[in-house]
């Protein structure tokens, strides 16, 4: 009898057991999904870390050229200069801008482009130095990129910064099979807009953003012209419809920063922003917006990112955040570049004359679509 229980005990337990696996395989456990955040891509840095041809520079605006390829636009660059000992390059650059195509599917493929004048700049126009060019936003069509261009002067008063910008719209155009610049495009005044800041293609339409001082930072405005026809007449969005009359230009956003970029990442309009910094110790956030349409609204203001480049517990001069959907690393997560400028006050770091390139080198971050709209 003693005998035939423990054999009933045994068989109810094996019975529990049994059930209690069975249950737990029908209804597994819901599976935790971590948050996935914005991270340093320092792959991607190591890119813009060069010790021939280009070495430094700011600004790192791309555009894909249909290629495999796309070319990367720098502003004051440095240019062969790397002291291999030192790790150093001279404090002061060499050109105005400069290019690097490079490799999307391969960054390594890298090559380098400069100008034939003096200075070797590779967007030039003129001989005279104290007009020069900053490219911005741009596009590829058939054989040919079409990069915008800042015009900027030396101001004779000197001032905050010693240069201003000049009403004086012009695209630099650049034969894509042989990486040569064959010339200018001159569009004209643009009511004192500077038309750079970002480019996206919808329907028959590119539309193309620029940014107007207003006071207290800069408001943001946007034009169109036929995706087939960069010198058409161009119509300018004024609150309410589009108009060929450049005065009715309504601003769509404003902020207090200069630094702002517009871009198209699957069916969204993307605005990026920079906190305001013009010195060491100030603003260090990127922010995202996001709208359905090309002329806004932006809403949904992210802060995606928050500058990490500290020296000695101090922040840098930071601007230039630009997107790069081309690199598509298969991860739903959005290349994005921004730029430093030394750390100037705070902590010199220009010593004997001679600095580390790392203090003006572009840095790469990945930001998770999710973070950016949910929809995306």
């Amino acid at each position: 009898m003693i005998h035939k229980t423990r054999f009933l005990l045994f068989v109810a337990i094996v019975l529990f057991f049994w059930i209690a696996c069975k249950k737990n395989r029908s209804t597994p456990k819901p599976e935790i999904v971590l948050p996935k955040i914005a991270y340093k891509d320092t792959v991607f840095t190591e890119y813009f870390r060069r010790t021939t041809d280009w070495i430094a520079g700011d600004a790192a605006i791309s555009v894909s050229l249909n290629n495999n390829k796309s070319l990367w636009s720098f502003g004051d660059s440095y240019i062969g200069n790397f002291d291999a000992v030192t790790q150093t390059v001279p404090c002061l650059f060499q050109v105005r801008n400069a290019g690097l195509s490079m490799g999307i599917s391969n960054p390594l493929e890298q090559q380098t482009y400069i100008g034939t004048g003096s200075p070797k700049s590779l967007y030039q126009l003129g001989t005279d130095h104290n007009y020069w060019f900053w490219p911005g936003c741009g596009y590829a069509a058939g054989d040919t990129a079409f990069i915008f261009q800042e015009r900027i002067h030396k101001k004779p008063s000197g001032g905050s910064f010693g240069f201003e910008g000049v009403d004086s719209l012009y695209v630099a155009k650049i034969k894509i099979s042989t990486m040569q610049n064959v010339g200018y495009g001159f569009l004209g005044t643009r009511n004192n807009i500077s038309f750079s800041k970002g480019i996206a293609k919808s329907g028959n339409y590119q539309y193309i953003y620029g940014t107007r001082g207003n006071g207290f930072g800069n408001d943001l405005l946007v034009a169109r012209f036929p995706a087939n026809n960069l010198y058409a007449d161009w119509e300018y969005f004024n609150g309410s419809t589009w108009s060929k009359d450049i005065g009715t230009a309504a601003k769509i956003f404003d902020f207090f920063t200069s630094q702002f970029y517009v871009f198209r990442l699957k069916n969204k309009f993307i605005l990026l922003l920079t906190a305001f910094s013009v010195g060491c110790d100030q603003g260090k956030e990127i922010y995202s917006l996001t709208s359905n349409t090309p002329e806004g609204p932006f809403t949904n203001k992210q802060t995606i990112w928050t500058v990490d480049d500290t020296l000695e517990g101090h922040h840098p001069f930071f601007y230039s955040a630009i997107a790069h959907p081309e690199y598509d690393n298969g991860k739903n997560e959005l290349l994005v570049t921004y730029c430093i400028n030394g750390y100037g006050t705070c902590v010199p770091v220009c010593v004997k004359n001679r600095m580390n390139p790392d203090y003006y080198r572009p840095k790469a971050v990945r930001i998770p679509y999710k973070l950016i709209d949910p929809d995306l």
